[in-house]
């Protein structure tokens, strides 16, 4: 079931990639219409959670609940599910990050739903 929601997330136009990377930096599971190092996203996506998380607490602002990061070729997306697991989805440089953005926390409660 899970891998069938995150099969759903490659429709949504512009996104590439979807993965559920447990806070460990584990990859859980993983789809992708193009090649992508899905372990090196797992970890880089971790990391990067767990940075903009401690920021948010020392800065006063609570635990991070979405990270955007924008680059040159596609956009990453780091969306928390629990206190467990965190969603990633990339996209391509044409994709509308913000919309994305803004859908990805509520298709995100199915995800939380499956685990």
């Amino acid at each position: 079931m899970l891998k069938q929601i995150l099969t759903e997330f490659l429709d949504i136009e512009g996104v590439t990639t979807a993965a559920l990377i447990g806070r460990d930096g584990f990859l859980i599971d993983y789809v992708g219409s193009e090649p992508t190092d899905s372990d090196a996203l797992a970890a880089l996506g971790s990391c990067a959670m767990d940075f903009f998380s401690r920021a948010g607490l020392a800065l006063g602002m609570g635990t991070v609940r979405q990270s955007v990061l924008e680059h040159a070729d596609g956009t990453i997306i780091l969306t928390r599910i629990n206190d467990s697991e965190l969603l990633a989805v990339m996209t391509g440089a044409q994709s509308p990050s913000g919309r994305l953005a803004y859908i990805l926390p509520k298709i995100s409660t199915r995800v939380a739903a499956v685990i």
